[in-house]
């Protein structure tokens, strides 16, 4: 464990039980507390190139603090840990812990949904008790109609400067009839379907560092994003399907996109100058010049601010096996109503002029 730095509450959670915590020093990982087999499926994952694409980057684990390392840290943070109740029981409880990157570096103000994927929760040698207490849980929920629910969203209105929390009983309140409008309410937060649930469904949070804007971001940035996410789900359940030695098993997609207007305004610009500049390159360059170049490019594409991203995570009861020949249905059906929902959202975005 690293003696000189300080660990911090992370703030930006959505969904999930784990106590996440964060260096104090840069916001580049989290360190979040993990069982054996989600160790493992890290592991595991490091196998294979492209899956690794779709999850995050695992720097490795932690053991935890003894004795000697907490009162270091305690005098090192000058009452950090007496104030972050969390943190502490987090290090001296907890035995094993992931250092894994953390998604929201470099945005702004990210707005994130974390969204359950497949209809099984548990795994096939889940206690009787276990099983009762995950049917029950999704019981009525569209975990049992769409294979997929909504666990936790975190939004930003870039017109009033404030925050909109969704808990877990959003979700949980979702219907086929009303799943669109929670999604509409995650990809337009300045819109009527962001303000339709009241507290406790929806809490607000004041920016005190916000700058407030008229305008929200524009139509089509946010149709942009719809599309990307559209193509990036397809390319998963497409190849989950091709590869059913992934077993998932409570897992979920994690949306981030830029939520702050200014924000997303400058990488906007960054990413037409970045397409112009390409599309004035030659055509006939000399194979080692074009490499170069492209090598530069991606230097560049590094260094720009992301406008979204979406990863798989939450794998405490996912595995890879070797012996199994077909993608889990709850699975795919899960996805392919993911798809189906964002494409909704893409259609009344463009009928309501959202």
């Amino acid at each position: 464990m690293a003696s000189n730095a300080q660990l911090i509450k992370f703030d930006n959670q959505v969904a999930g039980h784990d106590r996440i915590l964060q260096f104090s020093t840069n916001d580049l990982m989290v360190i979040k507390p993990s069982a054996q087999t989600e160790q493992r499926f890290y592991e595991d994952s490091q196998g294979d190139l492209e899956f690794r694409c779709w999850i995050p980057k695992c720097y490795g684990s932690l053991h935890a603090a003894t004795d000697s390392e907490l009162q270091l840290l305690e005098q090192q943070g000058e009452g950090l840990l007496e104030q972050q109740g969390a943190a502490q029981k987090f290090l001296t409880i907890d035995t094993q812990h992931l250092c894994l990157e953390n998604l929201l570096n470099g945005f702004t103000r990210p707005c994130i949904m974390d969204f359950k994927i497949g209809s099984r929760l548990y795994e096939k040698d889940a206690t009787e008790e276990k099983i009762i207490k995950m049917k029950e849980n999704a019981k009525g929920t569209t975990i049992e109609s769409l294979a997929c629910r909504i666990a936790g969203m975190k939004v930003y209105d870039t017109t009033k400067g404030e925050w909109g929390i969704y808990g877990k009983q959003f979700g949980k309140s979702r219907t086929v009839d009303n799943m669109t409008d929670g999604l509409l309410a995650y990809f337009f937060p300045t819109s009527s379907y962001a303000y339709e649930e009241k507290d406790p469904i929806r809490t607000s949070l004041k920016d005190d560092k916000a700058t407030i804007t008229p305008k929200h971001i524009s139509s089509n940035k946010m149709e942009w994003l719809l599309e990307c996410f559209i193509e990036d789900v397809s390319s998963i359940r497409e190849y989950l399907e091709q590869n059913p030695n992934i077993e998932l098993i409570g897992a979920s997609l994690l949306f981030i996109y830029e939520g702050d207007k200014t924000a997303a305004d400058a990488v906007w610009k960054k990413m037409l100058e970045e397409d112009k500049k390409e599309k004035e390159v030659s055509n006939i360059v000399e194979k080692k010049d074009e490499d170069r170049e492209n090598e530069e490019q991606e230097e560049e594409e590094e260094e720009r601010p992301p406008m979204y991203d979406l990863r798989l995570i939450d794998f405490a009861h996912s595995s890879f096996k070797s012996q199994q020949e077909t993608q889990d249905t709850g699975i795919l059906k899960g996805l392919d109503n993911t798809i189906l929902l964002l494409e909704e959202c893409l259609e009344r975005q463009k009928k309501e002029k959202l």
